[in-house]
């Protein structure tokens, strides 16, 4: 096991796009008092500075693509017909980090509500959903909130037909995951090769917890040496099982054990996430012997304050 150097960018920058048929005129006049509290004063403050820009342009006159993007059929269809796109470009210390990401994602919800448009997160490749729980930002910062999207990539090649479990499908490589997002807090993204698709929810909760590690240890440095351009990350984490349920905010309801992974810096832009030095399988092999026991097989899960919220309204038990 060795270090590796990570930069830490002082600046990071994130996009958001709307998509609508109702630009306003004015899209600065429209959002303030839209922004929930507890980020209605820094949104006015950051709408007043070049840190926060909006931008209207005619959708056949954009240059980004959004052919892509996670969505269902409705926001796809509202998408293609929309006839304007306003573009949110924001800018922040990474030090400042996640609370102004949480403003601008809150400009840019008010932005959508205020035009009937589809708020699109490029970065992450997805979709924002406008239903839900979470449809407002937190007064805390949840990295589930659908902070951080996912790309399926097949090679056919790769591919060996069967159920999860069969002997064929065990052989299975044919899927690379990159979890999307991250480079908006300084980070850059996250993937694993060689996935069996018939047992891809391991690596993909792998990647959410190498993600939540990794971001906690980020901020932290951040606020001990907020001057520092670079910092030094173990290539063998220990991953804990509390890794991945602060990733949902949620006190774990299920069994899991720690995993120890590998991170290889491939470019400037992405980690890879394989089995230790030493394990002698592929990463099926890895992920139906060590990340399948030790991780729990949640797509998803409330936070904490969502289940009590559920519960006060008449939810579940």
């Amino acid at each position: 096991m060795s270090p590796f150097v990570l930069s830490v960018p002082e600046v990071v920058t994130s996009h958001y796009v709307i998509a609508t048929s109702e630009p306003p005129a004015d899209p600065y006049a429209v959002v303030p008092w839209r922004v929930p509290e507890p980020f209605r004063k820094s949104a006015i403050e950051a709408l007043k500075t070049p840190r926060l820009g909006l931008f209207t342009v005619d959708a056949d006159e954009a240059t980004w693509r959004l052919d892509d993007v996670l969505a269902c059929d409705e926001d796809r269809r509202r998408i293609r017909e929309s006839s304007h796109q306003i573009l949110l470009v924001h800018q922040a210390l990474t030090v400042e980090q996640p609370h102004r990401e949480q403003v601008a994602r809150a400009v840019a919800r008010a932005l959508a509500d205020a035009t009937n448009g589809v708020l699109i997160d490029p970065q992450a490749r997805q979709v924002l959903l406008r239903d839900g729980l979470a449809r407002a930002e937190r007064g805390w910062f949840r990295m589930g909130d659908q902070w951080f999207g996912t790309r399926y990539e097949v090679d056919e090649a790769a591919r060996r037909p069967g159920p999860a479990g069969a002997a064929g499908a065990a052989g299975c490589a044919c899927l690379r995951i990159t979890l999307l997002g991250l480079r908006r807090f300084g980070l850059p993204n996250l993937s694993i090769d060689g996935v069996a698709c018939a047992q891809d929810l391991p690596p993909l909760n792998l990647l959410r917890a190498v993600a939540s590690r990794l971001l906690t240890d980020q901020w932290r440095w951040c606020r001990e040496h907020p001057a520092r351009p670079t910092r030094s990350v173990d290539d063998h984490p220990r991953i804990e099982p509390d890794d991945f349920w602060a990733f949902w905010g949620a006190t774990p309801f299920l069994d899991g054990g720690p995993v120890v992974t590998r991170l290889t810096a491939t470019s400037t832009g992405t980690l890879e996430v394989a089995p230790p030095d030493g394990y002698a399988g592929t990463v099926a092999d890895w992920s139906r012997e060590v990340l399948a026991p030790a991780l729990p097989p949640l797509v998803g899960c409330p936070a904490d304050e969502d289940t009590a919220h559920a519960r006060s309204a008449g939810g579940g038990a």
